[in-house]
């Protein structure tokens, strides 16, 4: 079982996660991987002078040296699955539309993200590129020349770089390079039925019950829909009149709880829901065995406010027996028995799946 970590493909590293309670519970062998991330990792020009998806690369990379290597230390070449929440879901639905991943993996589970999020692929590197040019003056206008620039420039003085992508979006990140990913991810879904049989790839999608509840704020204006609508040019009085009128709960429309809830439910649908249940759906549409679950407990803390339900990465510390050993630096809740018998069954549930689909 290979976990991609997260991190808005700007930050995070493969020993964040300890593997070893998921490996002795479930009697599975775990493997955590660093790539390359932000500038270093996903860096694009949009052509051949800096095609990008290095960071994806990498991760091929290592399962390729896994699906080689994995038999030594007792594992099977032939069940291997790809797993990650968040970004690292994203990378995990990317890898499943890339031809250098055929074969490398078998099974995949995709927790609260998608290829199809907002903020799985970036469409306009060059814009992002030409930024952090600016900022250390490698703005020339010919890409060889600029990425000749910024070759001279150190590491370090790339990635210090603040440059602020739109939001829910990112300023590096996988691109459609014609090569790791060919084309738009959901023109690839609906094209790739042969390559999925090729993988035998099963795959696990997941959504939480209230992803964004850390973003919600109760103060201002009572929806928000420009982020919903950015992408949308047409008929947007149509679009915004129907979004306010289905996520508006007109019996107790003036409380500033149900409000909030509202909104969560609104940028949860858009941002995780309505890509997962895509993906899952095009996927079992070619005949693979697909799974769907959603995700409704968190653990107790004084990080989380009183309000909060299921939020995004919720369900991470249960994939990994953390309240089997207690509170952790990433994870300081308060893990009760329940929490406990929660995470046997999620990791029964995942290591089952990794050995038979």
């Amino acid at each position: 079982m290979v976990f991609i970590h997260g991190g808005s493909y700007m930050e995070g590293t493969g020993n964040m996660i300890d593997g070893s309670v998921l490996a002795s519970y479930g009697n599975v062998i775990v493997i955590t991987l660093n790539y390359r991330v932000g500038v270093l990792g996903f860096l694009s020009t949009g052509d051949q002078a800096a095609k990008g998806n290095y960071g994806l690369l990498d991760q091929i990379q290592a399962l390729r040296w896994i699906s080689e290597n994995i038999g030594y230390f007792g594992g099977d070449s032939n069940r291997i699955t790809v797993f990650g929440s968040g970004i690292g879901a994203s990378c995990v639905s990317l890898l499943t539309l890339s031809h250098h991943s055929e074969g490398l993996f078998h099974r995949a589970i995709i927790q609260s993200g998608s290829a199809l999020s907002s903020w799985a692929v970036n469409y306009q590197p060059v814009k992002y590129t030409r930024l952090l040019s600016e900022k250390v003056g490698c703005n020339v206008l010919d890409t060889l020349d600029m990425v000749d620039c910024l070759r001279k420039k150190s590491a370090r003085e790339l990635v210090e770089q603040d440059i602020q992508p739109a939001r829910y979006h990112v300023a590096f990140g996988p691109v459609i390079d014609g090569d790791v990913i060919p084309d738009d991810p959901e023109i690839l879904m609906e094209q790739v039925g042969d390559l999925w049989d090729s993988f035998s790839v099963g795959t696990q999608n997941n959504t939480n019950l209230a992803e964004t509840h850390l973003v919600i704020s109760t103060q201002g204006e009572f929806l928000n829909y420009d982020i919903i609508l950015y992408g949308y040019p047409e008929g947007k009085d149509t679009l915004r009149e129907t979004i306010k009128f289905m996520y508006t709960d007109w019996a107790d429309r003036d409380n500033p709880e149900t409000r909030r809830k509202t909104l969560v439910a609104l940028f949860t649908d858009h941002q995780w829901v309505e890509p997962s249940v895509v993906t899952a759906d095009l996927h079992a549409r070619y005949g693979s065995p697909t799974y769907f679950y959603a995700f409704y407990h968190h653990c107790q803390s004084l990080m989380k406010p009183a309000w909060s339900d299921a939020a995004h990465g919720d369900e991470v510390p249960y994939v990994f027996g953390i309240p089997m050993i207690g509170p952790t630096d990433l994870f300081p809740c308060n893990f009760s028995k329940n929490d406990i018998m929660l995470s046997a069954v999620v990791m029964t549930y995942w290591t089952n799946f990794a050995k038979t689909g």
